[in-house]
Order: structure tokens, then C-alpha cells, then sequence
């Protein structure tokens, strides 16, 4: 069977997570670098949240079976809600060592390695967002779209360290002993301000399909005038509609007429179904309940 794309990319992207790990912390408790170390702690994140996403989409990816009629695909909302709240804890953790640093006044000088490391890691993580983001699309996938936005996370924490590096040099230079000393504390907690919304929409995003929330209104609307306008629908009582993994779940109750036979019921029936499907390719399935119309007025159906 031939491997799902989202899984190979995350695959590579877990690689390359452990490599500016490595690169970050070594560098980092070397030259004494706050900012590189904190970056080094959110790769080591990284790497928890990439085993996890890998795992569970793996698991997601399981055909449905006798105790799982649906699928296994809510496995992909549920490891996207544990990132969400491993990333929240994560920033909350390098908060804590920022307001440390300010309220301390220390920090190392600051170095020309530690800078070099930082621009690599921003390079490497850009080209890891652009892939991942890509195939999420593609795929229609949370448990991708979550690392993929985790990996813009990481480059807005690497270009934050970056920046503070830069302005510990400039603070350096000028004798402004301000910048060198809280550039880098700062900026951090800038940084983890915008790392925490995007945890929180990861967490609303997953949440909303473990709840089996409705898509946008745009999508429920062109549904409905899909069923109600299919050959043989006298009206659409209702529909409903979920997310399920990659894909979405529907349900819809037509009203035919009452005087036809119940094959020709569900050649109409079919007939709605295939219409909403052929419109959202991404529909995983389509149960449509028929009942008679209801009379008017004169008595005609």
C-alpha cells in the first residue's frame, strides 16, 4: 500500500525537527544564548508534538471496521486538541524564564554563532511550513494543518531570537546596555503572545470536530439548494453535516411524492446524493431518509 502523503511528510519534517534541535541546543549552551536555548526547548517540543501528530494520523488513517463504522478519522481532531495544549504549555513555560530574565537583568553576550544558527533554523522552517501547508490543503487534513502551523510558530519564535540576538549586537556596539540586556526576554514574550492565538484556534479547530460542529454556513447553504433542487424533491426537510477526518459526513431528509414506488423514492434519494457529492468531493458518505410530501391545501401531493 503506498504510503499517505501526509504521513511522509511529517516523517521528513520529524527528521528535521530532531536536526535543529541538536543544532539550537548545542549552539545555544555554548555560547550562553537565552534566546537560542528557549528556541532549542520549543524544538524539543517539536519533536513530542511530531511523534504524536505521526502516530495518531497513522492510527486516523484506518479503515472503519466492525466496532468503528465511521472510521478512525476523529483520531486526527484529537491529537491536533493535545498539541494545542502542549504548545500553550510549552510558550507559558518560556514566558516564565523570560520574565525571569528581565527580573534577573542577565543574560550572555551576544554571539555571532548563536545568530547563524538562528537564520538556518528560519530558512529550514520555512521550507517545512510552505511543504506541510501545502499538503494539508491538498489532503483536507487538521492533524497536517496542525503542523503545519506549528511549524509557523516556530518561525516566528526563531525570527524573535534572531531579532533579540540582532539587537543584542546593536545594544553591544552603541554601549545602549538596555538592549543587550532585555532584547532578548522581550521579544520572547512578543513572540509567544502570537504563538499562543494560533494554539488556541488549533484548539478550537479540533474541539469543533470532536463536537461534531457544522461546517461554514456557506458550505451548509449550497448543500441544502443542492438536495432541494435534485429531480424528484418535493422539499428538504432537513440536513445535517460533520466533519469526520479528512472528510465530511451528511445526513438529509426529502419529502417525494407519496404515489411513487419505493424504488423510484431512492432513485430520487440517490439522485440528492449524488448531486451534494459531486460538488464536495470530500463528502465521505451521503444517507438520505425519504418521506412522503406533505398534502396542500387542494389535497394534491
Amino acid at each position: 500500500m503506498q504510503k499517505d502523503e501526509g504521513v511522509r511528510i511529517i516523517t521528513i519534517c520529524f527528521i528535521g525537527n530532531i536536526i535543529l534541535l541538536l543544532l539550537k541546543g548545542t549552539v545555544g549552551f555554548w555560547v550562553g544564548s537565552e534566546a537560542l536555548k528557549a528556541d532549542a526547548f520549543n524544538s524539543a517540543g517539536d519533536v513530542i508534538n511530531t511523534v504524536v501528530v505521526l502516530l495518531g494520523l497513522r492510527y486516523a488513517l484506518r479503515p472503519k471496521d466492525k466496532t468503528h463504522h465511521y472510521g478512525h478519522g476523529k483520531m486526527e481532531a484529537l491529537v491536533s486538541l493535545l498539541v494545542g495544549v502542549v504548545v500553550a504549555a510549552a510558550t507559558g513555560y518560556i514566558v516564565y524564564e523570560a520574565v525571569s530574565a528581565i527580573v534577573k537583568g542577565e543574560t550572555g553576550q551576544p554571539s555571532v554563532y548563536a545568530l547563524g544558527a538562528a537564520l538556518v533554523s528560519i530558512a529550514v522552517k520555512a521550507v517545512m511550513f510552505k511543504i506541510t501547508y501545502s499538503a494539508a490543503k491538498r489532503l483536507n487534513s487538521i492533524a497536517v494543518m496542525t503542523n503545519a502551523m506549528d511549524h509557523r510558530n516556530d518561525l516566528f519564535a526563531t525570527s524573535g531570537a534572531a531579532l533579540a540576538i540582532g539587537l543584542s549586537f546593536v545594544g553591544q556596539f552603541f554601549g545602549i546596555n538596555a538592549f543587550t540586556v532585555y532584547s532578548e526576554p522581550i521579544v520572547a514574550i512578543l513572540i509567544c503572545g502570537v504563538i499562543i492565538k494560533t494554539a488556541v484556534s488549533i484548539i478550537t479547530q479540533a474541539s469543533q470536530m470532536l463536537l461534531d460542529a457544522a461546517p461554514d454556513d456557506e458550505t451548509m447553504q449550497t448543500m441544502q439548494q443542492l438536495a432541494a433542487s435534485a429531480a424528484g424533491v418535493k422539499a428538504l426537510s432537513w440536513l445535517k453535516c460533520r466533519r469526520m477526518g479528512r472528510g465530511l459526513l451528511v445526513d438529509a431528509a426529502i419529502e417525494v411524492s407519496g404515489s411513487i414506488s419505493v424504488s423510484e423514492g431512492h432513485t430520487i434519494a440517490d439522485a440528492a446524493r449524488d448531486a451534494i457529492r459531486g460538488v464536495f468531493p470530500e463528502v465521505i458518505d451521503v444517507v438520505v431518509h425519504v418521506n412522503p410530501a406533505k398534502a396542500d391545501d387542494s389535497g394534491k401531493l
